[in-house]
């Protein structure tokens, strides 16, 4: 059975409509050395044996039969050979800049190939792959594929990420939600996750993009608004109401957030108001 190894070798750098060009790729007994400045990429495949690579975040990762990793052209990466029968599928490659920002691929990624043990495997694995005579072609589709793959895994894995962050979070945007008219500090808000404040503060920028506080004055804007929207006239209830103090303060903080005056707004909503009757 053809191998990925045995249809590999080296290629020419020449300009073709693709965005993928193959430059070398082959089977190694070491890890390859890492990609240079000049504009190569690497994609390799453990088939056998274990490594360990350092990835840029800090993060070690164990390489075993069956993992991919992908290391951006001009990055050098930590790697260690764990074991004395490491074997390895790479390719080197050339890539068009948009198509890499399409795939939004951090600067190194590693993930399991899951079906495909290897990049054989995955050739094996894609119909088009399989269809291409000429090899440049058939490998192309091949590390496509494999980054299409990265790219999917770290994409889910963001996503249960924050699925599992916005549980851990959830006490207290319901503390939020409940009781925005107190005078609630992170440090409340903190011990209602069971986390340390600067460990909250941190997950929960994370999360939503702003501080805590940030957040719970948008909140208490919002409930401002709906009471202004409602009808009720006086400003020092609705900023009583709402946790902000006096209507002074309510009214920085509309100007601030929402560039309007509470006069302003009321009389939005009063103009649209009667224009429903019309």
């Amino acid at each position: 059975m053809e191998t990925f190894a045995n249809t590999a070798g080296e290629f020419a750098k020449e300009r073709a409509p693709l965005p993928l060009r193959p430059v070398a790729a082959g089977t190694c007994a070491k890890l390859p050395a890492m990609p240079s400045g000049d504009g190569e990429h690497l994609l390799l495949a453990v088939r056998a044996g274990s490594a360990r690579v350092r990835l840029p975040d800090g993060v070690g990762q164990m390489l075993v039969p069956g993992w991919l990793l992908y290391v951006c052209a001009g990055v050098s990466l930590q790697c260690e050979a764990m074991s004395e029968d490491l074997s390895c599928e790479f390719v080197r490659f050339e890539a068009d800049a948009e198509f890499m920002r399409h795939l939004d691929l951090p600067a190194a990624a590693a993930g399991a190939a899951g079906e495909g043990a290897s990049l054989s495997g995955i050739a094996r694995m894609n119909p088009y792959a399989l269809e291409f005579a000429h090899d440049r072609l058939k490998i192309c589709a091949t590390v496509y594929f494999a980054l299409a793959k990265l790219a999917r895994d770290r994409m889910l894995s963001t996503f249960e990420r924050f699925d599992a962050l916005g549980v851990r979070l959830s006490p207290a945007i319901l503390q939020i939600e409940q009781r925005y008219s107190e005078p609630l500090t992170v440090r409340v808000l903190a011990h209602s996750c069971r986390m340390s404040e600067s460990q909250f503060s941190r997950l929960f920028k994370e999360m939503y993009g702003c501080t805590p506080i940030q957040y719970l004055i948008r909140v208490r804007l919002d409930k401002a608004k709906a009471m202004l929207a409602s009808g009720e006239p006086d400003l020092e209830q609705i900023a009583a109401a709402c946790g902000m103090g006096n209507a002074k303060y309510f009214g920085e903080l509309l100007k601030k957030h929402d560039h309007v005056t509470p006069r302003e707004l009321r009389a939005m909503y009063k103009e649209a108001t009667q224009l429903r009757f019309f």
